[in-house]
């Protein structure tokens, strides 16, 4: 008997056309760059027969059903190339998040803005929501230097509304860039699912329909992570080599700290961030019914929590809008480089139970974070930039 080693597996995930069949991913094409996992090739479920016997003892018992589940984390970092979709891009799409990508930039000067509005140029995208949560930028003019998500963009006003009001409105002066870049938003239909196989040296797991959950941390001084949770119809099982994974399309990521991460702000205020993780917390359900069997995304509660160092009540009363339940936006930029940046941007954020911590000798303030819907199915948007 061939001893087989533990540190010898390969994990590679490729989108479905069809639920349920097959993708057939490859190692050059599909290879997911993993740490931590933790793979249930069969998670069963029992039946007892309970007959009567004359003897006591156990009896054998029924499969009644059964389903396959892998967690595990990824490094959060970019393609390497403003615009094209980085290698993590297909496990979100598996949670329920869309994918639009926008390969060129696209700069001009406004021609016209209001206190949450931009008019883009005449040579803007004449198609509705084209730019439906990106990141833009203004470069020049009236209110220079802020960045925003855009909430909705009508293509023939050219009339792109961004989903926190700007500090400056932009006027006539104001020219902008939407930088290229992937853009991730929630969905509540048309939820993708991906085909995995997870090889352990020699033998290999089909994984079909999997649908999950994702998370994300930004600690800092630790690296950016994806944190992912699959459920999957078990497949078949076979002695197959161990694929040759190509993993170039997963850059090395950036440490979070000072030099490489920017532009937080939680409810308009620019604090200094300890950490902060969040979690779209997916409801994922896997049914066995006569005539069907998958997993289905039935829900989602987003929610995380953070820390930053406690700012006075003069500088920001937050407090104050945890009592109210004042929603305010939060957003960050991880990265330094195109092709290998990061943004997270959420609306509509509710603060919950604020407590301190004692952080190198100095006051952090810790709260609960509860993501809530803007326009719908924009509670978190993920930018590759």
């Amino acid at each position: 008997m061939a001893t087989r080693y533990f540190r010898k597996r390969s994990l590679l995930a490729k989108i479905e056309t069809t639920y349920g069949s097959d993708a057939s991913p490859t190692g050059a094409a599909n290879a997911i760059q993993a740490r931590n996992v933790q793979f249930t090739p069969k998670d069963l479920e029992y039946e007892d027969r309970d007959v009567v016997r004359a003897y006591l003892g156990h009896q054998d018992q029924i499969v009644v059903t059964g389903r396959a589940r892998i967690a595990f984390e990824t490094e959060a970092a970019g393609s390497g190339t403003a615009g094209v979709a980085p290698a993590w891009g297909p496990l979100l799409r598996a949670c329920a998040f869309s994918q639009l990508a926008l390969v060129a930039a696209h700069s001009g000067t406004a021609q016209a803005g209001a206190a949450s509005t931009i008019t883009l140029a005449a040579g803007a995208s004449a198609t509705d929501d084209a730019y439906r949560g990106m990141r833009i930028r203004t470069t020049g003019g009236t209110g220079s230097g802020q960045a925003r998500t855009i909430a909705t963009y009508n293509g023939t006003s050219k009339v792109a509304t961004v989903s926190e009001a700007w500090s400056t409105a932009p006027d006539a002066t104001t020219t902008y860039s939407i930088d290229a870049q992937v853009a991730y938003l929630p969905v509540s239909t048309g939820i993708e699912a991906a085909t995995m196989y997870m090889n352990m040296d020699g033998k290999r797991h089909i994984l079909l329909g999997a649908r999950g959950s994702v998370g994300l941390r930004l600690n800092a001084r630790s690296i950016p992570m994806f944190v992912f949770d699959f459920t999957a119809l078990a497949g078949t099982i076979s002695d197959t080599a161990l694929p040759t994974d190509v993993f170039t399309a997963w850059q090395k990521p950036l440490a979070v700290n000072n030099a490489n991460t920017s532009g937080f702000r939680l409810h308009g205020f620019a604090g200094r961030l300890y950490g902060l993780e969040v979690a779209m917390a997916n409801q994922v359900e896997y049914r066995n019914l006569v005539g069907q069997e998958d997993v289905l995304i039935t829900d989602r509660r987003p929610a995380g929590s953070l820390a930053i160092e406690d700012p006075t009540l003069a500088e920001k009363n937050y407090f104050s809008a945890i009592d109210a339940v004042t929603l305010g936006a939060l957003d960050v930029l991880h990265g330094t480089a195109a092709g290998n940046q990061l943004a997270l941007h959420a609306p509509a954020v509710q603060l919950t139970g604020p407590g301190y911590e004692n952080r190198q000798s100095v006051v952090a303030l810790t709260m609960a974070t509860r993501f809530t819907a803007s326009l719908g199915n924009d509670e978190v948007a993920v930018q590759a930039l």
